[in-house]
């Protein structure tokens, strides 16, 4: 279909419009003897008001380059808390999130580096990584003993607490957050 004089929008625009219009008819004009303004390109390519989506996200708070391991990282971290029952009381750490995500323990990690087997030890900074997202849900960590085992830094999530109902501390995973479906 070739474009007339009236149509300025290209042939790919003309089919997108086409194919998502929702077969709204323009609004129709008073009459007047008076000529109109000239209808641009841009008033054929611009959805009305009432037809557009929601806002992006243009707070100074939100344009913030993110760190793409700790964004990974706090997927995994709410994928671990919403395994837990809210019934009663747990005791994490970062070091229980890394050996269920991963399948890694830590204890053969460890052994590895003393070995001279790793050339550098990546997953202290996930542990640390995941240490700060702990501490921005919980707080202050204790040192406790879990099944024998010295954990130093240890997380209570007390008892009755949902993380779908906590937003995410990167802002990537807030923008999905908040797109989630309301119960």
């Amino acid at each position: 279909m070739a474009a007339t004089d009236k149509d300025l929008l290209s042939e790919v625009e003309r089919s997108l419009r086409e194919k998502f219009d929702k077969g709204a008819s323009r609004v129709s004009k008073v009459p007047s003897i008076a000529e109109g303004p000239r209808e641009t390109r841009v008033d054929q390519l611009v959805l009305p008001d009432e037809k557009r989506g929601k806002m992006p996200f243009t707070k100074n708070q939100y344009l913030v380059k993110e760190n793409p391991q700790r964004v990974a990282w706090e997927r995994e971290l709410r994928k671990f808390l919403i395994q837990l029952t809210p019934r009663h009381d747990h005791r994490i750490a970062a070091v229980h999130v890394y050996e269920w995500a991963t399948g890694l323990q830590i204890k053969d990690l460890m052994a590895e580096e003393r070995a001279g087997n790793l050339e550098r030890a990546a997953w202290r900074g996930d542990l640390r990584k995941l240490n700060a997202l702990l501490f921005e849900y919980f707080g202050k960590p204790k040192m406790t003993w879990i099944m024998g085992r010295k954990i130093p830094k240890a997380y209570t999530v007390p008892k009755g607490w949902y993380v779908t109902r906590h937003r995410p501390k990167t802002l990537t995973l807030y923008a999905e957050w908040v797109e989630r479906p309301k119960f």
